[in-house]
């Protein structure tokens, strides 16, 4: 398991969700969906139960909202099959067979309507103003994934496959032991661009390798990575790119407590590595002084516009704050807190 992860991207293509994959993660045999409006209580919601399910003794995994780190989407508690996760857009989860281990949790039954309704105009108002503010986010990352091309051409590809092959042998010399199955993947998100900046996450595991990865190549050395460990019969989550959501930035393997992650100077927070790999250093070798050049200036080009696309995020985290304090007068938190309760006894008594 990780401790904190994203199930949900601000990427090149818009926001992407991993969040329908709970429905298919067999560690899951109950999913309640939370569905209401802003400042309902969803995240403190999350939060109480969390902080219930660790006080009971059970492990925890938060997901974070790539828009808010500080509020959570969703929890899962392993042990007891169990995830509560926030089902509303961009995030929409719906239940497959509603009553047969999958529910809704209704916050949006806690508003006091009439008092909202005359607070309508303003609410719309700042709707629109937040949702203005991701046209030039998904513009600023697009521009920057089409920057990855230019830097392939640059580096050229006989390099980049040269390079990433000798590096999968020292990732993973030995042979790996068969054990008959092929083993599963999941897909979640170890870093974000989020309003906070680029936000990397603690990969939860003991032995770390992190590959300095600067020009954005890595991507095949992992998946080669992860086709060994899962054809071996290992089990595997794999920590997606938000800069290219089909690219794999990270594969960690619980149950060696074993764990690989490119790292980009422009992605902060994480821990030191125990294990490093310095990916730049073997592609610069012997390149030519204008090609070197032409891959810092590309690299300045990427931080201006990383930073242009996490200016607006932080643009529309101010409005979306805005339109919950809109909305909690309206909001009648002791319900919410009363249906907390009542899902903490549900959920705890019963196990």
């Amino acid at each position: 398991m990780v401790d904190t992860c994203f199930l949900g991207a601000n990427t090149p293509q818009g926001f992407r969700s991993e969040y329908a994959t709970l429905q298919t993660d067999p560690r899951i045999r109950r999913l309640l969906i939370l569905k209401g409006g802003p400042g309902c209580g969803k995240s403190t919601l999350m939060k109480t139960l969390a902080a219930r399910a660790e006080d009971c003794g059970w492990a925890v995994e938060r997901v974070l909202c790539s828009s808010d780190p500080a509020s959570l989407d969703g929890v899962i508690v392993p042990e007891l099959g169990l995830a509560i996760v926030d089902g509303t857009a961009p995030h929409v989860v719906e239940p497959q067979l509603c009553g047969c281990g999958e529910n809704y949790v209704n916050l949006g039954k806690c508003y006091r309507e009439a008092e909202l309704r005359a607070m309508t105009p303003a609410i719309r108002a700042a709707k629109a103003a937040n949702a203005a503010c991701y046209g030039p986010v998904y513009g600023a990352l697009r521009a920057v994934a089409s920057l990855a091309e230019a830097r392939r051409g640059l580096l050229g590809r006989e390099r980049i496959r040269r390079v990433t092959k000798d590096a999968l042998e020292q990732l993973l010399p030995e042979k790996l032991p068969q054990r008959g199955k092929q083993g599963s993947r999941r897909r979640v998100y170890l870093s974000g661009i989020t309003p906070e900046g680029l936000m990397l996450l603690e990969p939860g595991v003991e032995r770390l390798w992190a590959i300095h990865d600067g020009y954005g190549v890595g991507c095949g050395l992992l998946r080669s990575l992860e086709d060994r460990l899962t054809a071996s019969g290992e089990d595997v989550i794999l920590g997606m790119d938000p800069l290219d959501p089909d690219a794999v930035e990270a594969v960690l393997v619980p149950g060696r407590d074993v764990g690989w992650i490119r790292v980009r100077p422009s992605f902060r927070g994480g821990r030191q590595a125990m294990l490093r790999l310095d990916l730049d250093s073997a592609l610069e070798e012997d390149l030519p002084a204008e090609t070197l050049n032409g891959l810092r200036e590309l690299a300045a080009l990427e931080t201006r516009l990383l930073r242009q696309a996490v200016g607006w995020l932080r643009r529309a985290k101010t409005n979306h704050d805005l339109i919950e304090e809109l909305y909690r007068p309206a909001v009648d938190f002791a319900a919410v807190t009363r249906e907390t309760e009542i899902l903490c006894r549900e959920l705890f008594t019963e196990s």
